[in-house]
């Protein structure tokens, strides 16, 4: 190696650490991972960086299984961005939902018997691999998980399936417990009607069916409320999800070439849906799916991002979906159109919240 080449080295090594806490204020979490990988300064200056970094200004990942089925694929549709990662407790697991870099996951146990499931549901930070047992669940039937967060780290998770004569079963954990408890409403029965979107805000959970009814359950005072479907919404599809500590439904009506949208937030004082006008959310993004979770993040202008299925076989009844793309549509101008991304986008393919 030359004099000169060790000499530039040796500058880049010694950068300062203010001026690499600058760098680094424009890099997410993975970009990160690379600039502390370089040198042993560089390393030690990430150690001591105060700020929490993000992974592409908060905006939702696609997450979809890689061919080979221990590396999971992230995929940044906005920088248009793919990271892959060694994740072998993804194996054999479900998504049920994310937030916060927090995966909450629910492993297919074939076989129901009175032994013990391992992991049957658990946490994990995809990027931190810390994972978080929680009690198993002996059940086959399908169920719907959430989970609510203090400064990052899940504090209360969430689970809601359908009972005996489809009754809610409504179950909670908090880290660290060995049973999950369930709540029932004492004073009559309510049914479970399929999920569209189930969501858990300190001590809060909203649980939104497949009809556009909302039932609310609050652990602190164990009060249910319900809130029915608006009856000028019974054409459309309505998406749900967290947006600043708020539930918020964006209606859609219309096919997929023209749909118009309508935005409203939950009111939990008149337990109501109030109307907000498009401007008042602006710089706001959705990424929405109808089989899965959906989610808001800030982002420049007001842009909605569908996964939209890509269908295989003739008849519907034997449709399988194939794959996916991503149509982008502009709130403010009515644009819509695919986006052109490097990479091939799975049935397995789904929005999750990396922080």
């Amino acid at each position: 190696m030359s004099h000169e080449k060790r000499r530039n080295e040796a500058k880049w090594s010694s950068l300062p650490v203010l001026v690499l806490w600058v760098i680094k204020d424009k890099l997410d979490i993975f970009d990160d991972m690379c600039v502390a990988a370089v040198c042993h300064d560089w390393r030690t200056a990430s150690l001591s960086y105060p700020k929490k970094q993000s992974i592409g200004e908060g905006t939702p990942w696609l997450m979809q299984q890689n061919k080979n089925g221990s590396l999971q694929d992230f995929i940044s549709i906005t920088r248009k961005k793919k990271v892959t990662l060694y994740l072998p407790e993804f194996s054999n697991a479900m998504v049920l939902f994310s937030k916060q870099g927090w995966i909450l996951m629910r492993r297919k146990n074939f076989f129901v018997t009175k032994e013990r499931l391992p992991d049957s549901v658990f946490l994990i930070n995809p990027l931190t691999k810390a994972k978080i047992e929680l009690p198993d669940v002996a059940e086959s039937h399908e169920f719907f998980g959430s989970f609510s967060t203090h400064d990052g780290y899940p504090t209360s998770v969430v689970l809601i399936s359908a009972g005996i004569f489809c009754r809610i079963t409504l179950r909670t954990a908090k880290p660290g417990d060995l049973v999950w408890t369930k709540h029932a409403p004492v004073e009559r029965t309510m049914q479970f009607e399929g999920c569209r979107g189930l969501m858990s805000i300190g001590e809060q959970i909203f649980y939104y069916d497949i009809w556009g009814k909302m039932t609310i359950y609050n652990m602190a005072t164990h009060v249910w409320k319900e809130l029915l479907r608006p009856r000028n919404e019974t054409e459309g599809v309505n998406y749900i999800a967290e947006h600043d500590g708020k539930i918020i439904k964006l209606f859609a009506d219309g096919d997929d070439d023209h749909t118009c949208y309508s935005i409203s937030v939950y009111n939990d004082t008149d337990t109501s849906w109030e109307r907000v006008k498009n401007d008042e959310m602006s710089n706001t993004s959705w990424y929405l799916s109808r089989l899965h979770n959906c989610f808001c993040a800030r982002e420049s202008g007001l842009k909605v991002y569908v996964l939209h299925p890509n269908y295989g076989g003739l008849l519907r009844c034997t449709r399988t979906i194939r794959g996916y793309t991503v149509l982008s549509r502009d709130l403010n101008d009515g644009g819509t159109h695919t986006l052109q991304l490097p990479y091939e986008i799975y049935s397995s393919a789904k929005w999750v919240d990396l922080g």
